[in-house]
């Protein structure tokens, strides 16, 4: 299931989205959150506990997101194999991915960070879909559909991936890698997603996310992720 809109960008086309906004609650700062000032993260691994790149063509490889034409700089192997695949699933499932709506940032060597989980940029353990319009501190940017696809996403991928929204400064925008560097669960999860992908009928676009077992799974991971 896919849709070219978000909740929030629906709201936007309203004229009257600010009078919305504040009626609904949603698409406004999470209550208690409020935005952080930057801060240089000077660690030498990022807040997941991977090793942080010192430059773009150290560890990092250049993956296409498949069924799109953009393309995304991540940490080369495992990782940049499961969060291609995210940004895959979320194109298909969530919403489209098209270079004219906005970015698409996996590894950044910008040390200034709002919140810890931002970098994990640094590392190319992140991913981040559009993050203008699904930014720091904000919740309810997705309709509920959209909400079960991301869950299903991160079901299928065994908890091996976290999703922003379910940090306590949420990100809507932004996936990273749950699991510390040589996780036999991420090599595992890594293997299948490389058999879906010689395999017919296996993989993103083939998944049926309202099956009630898929959504009961989903629900069990997200009791646990969610901040």
């Amino acid at each position: 299931m896919n849709t070219d809109f978000s909740r929030r960008t629906l709201l936007r086309g309203f004229t009257a989205t600010g009078a919305i906004l504040l009626a609904t609650g949603e698409g406004l700062l999470a209550p208690g959150i409020a935005q952080a000032a930057d801060a240089s993260w000077n660690e030498p691994r990022s807040a997941n506990g991977w090793g942080v790149l010192t430059a773009r063509s150290s560890g990092t490889t250049t993956y296409d997101i498949p069924g799109t034409d953009l393309r995304v700089v991540l940490r080369e192997g495992d990782v940049g194999t499961v969060l291609a695949y995210v940004a895959q699933r979320f194109h298909y499932d969530v919403t489209r991915l098209e270079a004219s709506r906005g970015q698409v940032i996996g590894y950044s060597d910008d040390r200034q960070v709002k919140a810890d989980f931002e970098s994990n940029h640094l590392s190319g353990t992140a991913l981040a879909l559009y993050p203008d319009h699904y930014p720091l501190g904000v919740k309810g940017n997705f309709f509920p559909h959209q909400v079960t696809a991301i869950r299903d996403i991160l079901a299928e991928l065994q908890g091996v991936v976290r999703w922003g929204g379910d940090t306590e400064s949420p990100k809507e925008s932004v996936f990273f890698i749950d699991v510390p560097p040589g996780s036999a669960k991420l090599a595992l999860v890594t293997e299948t997603l490389r058999q879906w992908s010689i395999t017919p009928g296996k993989g993103a676009g083939t998944q049926n996310i309202e099956d009630p077992k898929r959504i009961k799974t989903a629900k069990k991971l997200a009791s646990m992720q969610a901040a």
